[in-house]
């Protein structure tokens, strides 16, 4: 680092400059010549710098004008369990229930679950879920006494169903599109 005494209003008066106090002790003096003036001139002091090294390097800083949010948190993955079983059947209708256990870890508050019907079977009146359904996709949505779903807890959907076909169990049941495993 090297110090040097300025004039503005006189280039070229330079005073002496002193050594790096931070080089090695071989490192010569550097003096400048003056010329002498009868006027005295006001001075500025100026660092100059003939290289940059990590010790004598300000570090470097940033400053940001708006607050950074945190991320939402990731919804919640479902992990669930189901038994299927039909309770009552006669010539081309039955009712069933769907019973879906929670094996996850976290509340899920709403929940769907989802099947599919192998044989042509149509749900026409479901309880504890609201149900739509698309050929043979069928959805059951929360309704407002169950939308929150709690871990190990089991949700037991009715509803009753038409077929043509016969009656298989439906397959590829899922929880919020998740695929559960049926038992």
């Amino acid at each position: 680092m090297i110090i040097a005494v300025t004039s503005e209003s006189s280039p070229g008066r330079q005073a002496a400059l002193a050594a790096d106090p931070l080089a090695p002790a071989t490192t010569p003096r550097i003096v400048a010549s003056t010329t002498p003036s009868a006027t005295p001139v006001p001075t500025v002091l100026r660092q100059v710098s003939t290289s940059a090294s990590p010790a004598t390097t300000a570090p470097k800083t940033t400053a940001t004008t708006s607050q950074t949010q945190a991320p939402p948190p990731p919804a919640p993955v479902a992990s669930c369990t189901v038994h299927y079983a039909v309770t009552d059947q006669w010539p081309n209708g039955f009712t069933a229930n769907v019973f879906v256990t929670n094996t996850g870890n976290q509340t899920l508050n709403p929940w769907t679950a989802t099947w599919n019907f192998t044989a042509g079977q149509r749900v026409t009146h479901s309880w504890n879920g609201d149900y739509s359904q698309s050929g043979s996709r069928v959805t059951m949505k929360a309704v407002s006494y169950n939308l929150a779903f709690a871990p190990g807890a089991t949700v037991d959907i009715g509803f009753n169903g038409s077929f043509d076909r016969g009656n298989p169990a439906p397959v590829g049941f899922t929880l919020n599109g998740t695929g559960c495993s049926t038992n």
